[in-house]
């Protein structure tokens, strides 16, 4: 304002605009609130905290000043030079509250009538000119009133709005935590397929631990394939019934449900992701739970003869009196009773198991011990290889589950090497999983593999390939790892040996019991 004012004085050299009636004092004053305020604005502006009461007070009283100062040299009141008051009582108004806002009006008020009654005493001005230093005072006071009382509503309005976005952002906080804790995967995407947001549950089903961090539409975070074809065809008949299919590999079977966010069918879509095992979990548990009551109160029934027929056949196989094919037919009577004890011993296991016990270890320190300890066909000679790469992994896991699990492998892995190399052997690898970032531990063996038709029932369970399996021990290794938030697989190396992978889950997560 200071320099409009000089700048209009001095354009206007022939008939001054401003500071007419006092040219030198007008060019003085104004000079000086131009320094004035360069200077203020040096001060201020590297300055962090706001002034107080005291120091704006003094800020808008040198401002009333120096404009009445202006008004004077410029004529007085009949300049309209006192209207610039109007705009310091605003903001005196906004920044000062009560009391202070209204004396500063006041004193503005007083200021003005003050130099309108010395320049009438003076006949610079007309009597007449004391009725519109009262109006602008008058006026003043309005405006104080005024401001104070929007600025009031500004204020409570403002804090208003301040309190419900801390409120929406602690449940949008909320929401998110639920969201990530989950099970169940949650991807929110465009029409085109590029992912808004997935929680932590969506990035370890698919595979992938880089989608949570997708906070915008970019081309690396585009949709599985797989899950892509499936949108489509939803977009185009939204009753459409997915089917269940494989991020990867060795990964989980999913299966896949949409929803549509909007009215819109091009706005943002929400899908969501279940490990389809769960569904066949339940379905296999209330299978298991039947036969597990069955079984445990007929087992005595079934056990007390059983035990009378192995022990009848051991005592005819002692018999002088039987030839060779006999006490064959005996040993077959035995050894099938035994057979049928075992199942009956896993069935129960079964229905007796125990929710897991989670516990952090040192997953390469664990195996170690393992090896140490393991027995094979009673002390026979055997030779386990322990990868790790020189690298340590945490796992969290119930550790006596995870023995059953690796004893079972283990005693399989050893005798399908022995029946193809004659040598008990096998390597276990411990490595981190480079899509997930989690530790897996590969159980290698040398023996002939498994073909494609035998896979697709590995884990089931009753299924063996051999005359005297049970079929259960790798199926109860399964129901084991997953009770532990674990999953295994049966793959083929990079040699084409046979691989039983344990992909671990993340070591922080705690399991709770089921």
């Amino acid at each position: 304002m200071s320099l409009g004012l000089l700048l209009t004085f001095f354009l206007t050299p022939d008939k001054h605009l401003v500071g007419n009636t006092n040219p030198d004092f007008f060019v003085l004053v104004t000079s000086i609130y131009l320094i004035i305020n360069i200077a203020g604005l040096a001060i201020v502006l590297p300055k962090k905290r706001p002034f107080n009461v005291q120091q704006l007070f003094a800020n808008f009283f040198i401002d009333i000043i120096v404009i009445i100062f202006i008004t004077d040299s410029s004529g007085g009141i009949s300049s309209g030079m006192g209207s610039l008051l109007v705009v310091i009582i605003a903001a005196s108004s906004i920044m000062l509250k009560g009391q202070v806002a209204m004396l500063t009006a006041a004193m503005a008020s007083i200021l003005v009538i003050t130099d309108t009654v010395l320049l009438t005493s003076s006949n610079q001005l007309d009597p007449s000119s004391s009725l519109a230093a009262g109006l602008l005072g008058i006026i003043l006071f309005i405006t104080s009133f005024f401001i104070q009382s929007l600025s009031q509503r500004i204020l409570g309005a403002q804090q208003v709005a301040n309190q419900r976005a801390v409120d929406v952002s602690k449940l949008q906080k909320l929401n998110r935590q639920i969201i990530q804790s989950m099970r169940t995967g949650i991807l929110v995407t465009n029409s085109k397929g590029y992912l808004q947001m997935a929680n932590e549950a969506a990035s370890e089903l698919l595979g992938n631990n880089t989608l949570n961090n997708a906070a915008k539409p970019v081309e690396s975070h585009i949709l599985h394939p797989k899950l892509m074809e499936q949108l489509h065809q939803w977009q185009q008949l939204p009753q459409f019934h997915t089917s269940p299919f494989r991020a990867t590999a060795t990964g989980p079977e999913l299966q896949a449900s949409f929803s549509s966010l909007s009215d819109n069918s091009s706005g943002d879509i929400l899908i969501f992701l279940e490990d389809n095992r769960m569904a066949g979990q339940r379905a296999q548990q209330m299978k298991l739970a039947s036969l597990g009551r069955l079984t445990a109160s007929i087992a005595h029934e079934i056990r007390n003869p059983l035990s009378a027929i192995s022990h009848a056949a051991q005592l005819l196989s002692e018999s002088d009196d039987l030839d060779k094919a006999d006490k064959r037919l005996s040993e077959i009577i035995h050894n099938h009773s035994k057979r049928m004890d075992k199942v009956i011993e896993n069935v129960l296991q079964l229905s007796r198991r125990s929710a897991p016990n989670p516990e952090n270890i040192c997953l390469n320190e664990w195996l170690q011990k393992f090896i140490g300890e393991f027995d094979y066909n009673g002390g026979s000679e055997f030779n386990i290889e322990l990868l790790t790469h020189q690298q340590e992994y945490n796992i969290t896991v119930d550790s006596s589950q995870l023995n059953q699990v690796i004893s079972n492998l283990v005693h399989n892995g050893l005798r399908y090497s022995f029946q193809n190399t004659n040598k008990a052997t096998l390597t276990m690898d411990i490595h981190i999983n480079p899509v997930t970032q989690l530790p897996v531990l590969d159980i290698i063996d040398n023996g002939v593999g498994i073909d494609e038709e035998a896979m697709k029932h590995l884990f089931e369970p009753f299924f063996t390939t051999e005359l005297k399996g049970t079929g259960l021990g790798l199926y109860i290794s399964r129901e084991l790892c997953e009770a532990n938030d674990a999953r295994i697989d049966y793959v083929k190396t990079e040699h084409n040996k046979s691989c039983f992978r344990i992909s671990f889950p993340h070591p922080n997560r705690r399991l709770a019991p089921r």
